[in-house]
């Protein structure tokens, strides 16, 4: 960059001369880009495929050449092959990988006339249990704590379901019927014990609970799943772990060990997101365990099977923290 003043030395009608800087490609930048020339990539897929040259670093010319004409074929495939969970489209059509379509982004996709469900390629499995005609349904965070509800015995009378984190939560309504969705992209529920009713059923019932670790980031979930559930309220079960809170030797702090490092600060910027509850139950937990935090593992089976029916009390939780 150079500056040139005016006649008077002054700045103010100046020119400045900007000039790029000179770009030089890596080695396997200049092999990419001339794989897709070869496989004649339309102009606007080239300068859109370039961007995937990071991820193609360790191949090898050949098998560059190989993938750009294969992404050039995707363009030419009929509705009837690209009709197919997406692990299934990949690895068939492209180098015998099921990750390559998971790797480009929806532009790419959409470059390619490829439908955006391919970007979803894994089968969607459910876990439930429970009996015929549930008195209630519990929402549970871990599969380790699901069995340990099997254990309890509290199957008999209440259905469970494994969220696997925050796993249900990215389910939107419309696929827990299945009604609305490709039989690629339905949910296939896998019932561990007993007979329990279809998810739709058992997530629209009156008594629907949740059960999770007494961390930030549950209380995250249960936000997220309240906005699908409305009728969702927190666990009776959390009775039991708050008094664990305040001691040292049965609760952690938010620490790399616990594997909690970032809770602590993702909390603490979405702060003032955080600051309205139109839950009670929400409010007093997520303020309980602002500090610390408890696994629901750590919940003995007879405290699940006598709570794991019950919605959360607050008069009782009141006068626990």
């Amino acid at each position: 960059m150079s500056y040139q003043p005016d006649a008077q030395l002054l700045p103010a009608p100046g020119y400045l001369t900007v000039k790029a800087a000179t770009v030089v490609l890596a080695p396997h930048e200049v092999l990419w880009q001339r794989a897709l020339v070869t496989a004649r990539m339309d102009e606007s897929l080239f300068a859109l495929f370039t961007q995937l040259s990071p991820a193609v670093a360790d191949l090898n010319a050949r098998d560059m050449l190989v993938l750009a004409h294969a992404l050039k074929g995707m363009q030419c495939h009929s509705t009837e092959v690209t009709d197919d969970a997406g692990f299934n489209v990949s690895a068939r059509h492209l180098m015998g990988s099921s990750k390559v379509l998971a790797r480009l982004s929806r532009q790419m996709l959409g470059a390619l006339d490829l439908p955006l469900s391919l970007h979803a390629p894994s089968p969607r499995y459910i876990l439930c249990a429970g009996p015929a005609t549930p008195v209630a349904t519990l929402l549970i965070e871990n599969p380790r704590a699901f069995e340990n509800a099997i254990r309890s015995g509290l199957v008999e009378e209440v259905a469970v379901v494994c969220t696997f984190g925050f796993g249900l939560s990215y389910l939107e309504c419309e696929l827990w019927s299945g009604d609305q969705t490709s039989q690629h992209d339905q949910l296939i529920p896998i019932v561990r014990d007993g007979a329990p009713p279809p998810l739709g059923k058992l997530l629209t019932a009156g008594n629907v609970f949740f059960w999770a670790d007494l961390d930030l980031a549950a209380m995250n979930i249960f936000r997220t799943l309240k906005g699908a559930i409305p009728q969702l309220r927190m666990s009776a079960i959390y009775e039991v772990m708050v008094p664990m809170l305040s001691d040292p030797a049965r609760s952690h702090p938010y620490a790399t060990l616990f594997d909690k490092s970032g809770q602590l600060l993702r909390h603490q910027q979405k702060n003032a997101m955080s600051a309205h509850f139109d839950d009670d139950a929400l409010a007093l937990l997520q303020a309980a365990c602002s500090a610390r935090a408890v696994d629901q593992e750590a919940v003995e089976e007879l405290s699940i099977r006598r709570l794991g029916a019950q919605p959360l009390d607050l008069n009782r939780m009141q006068r626990l923290t």
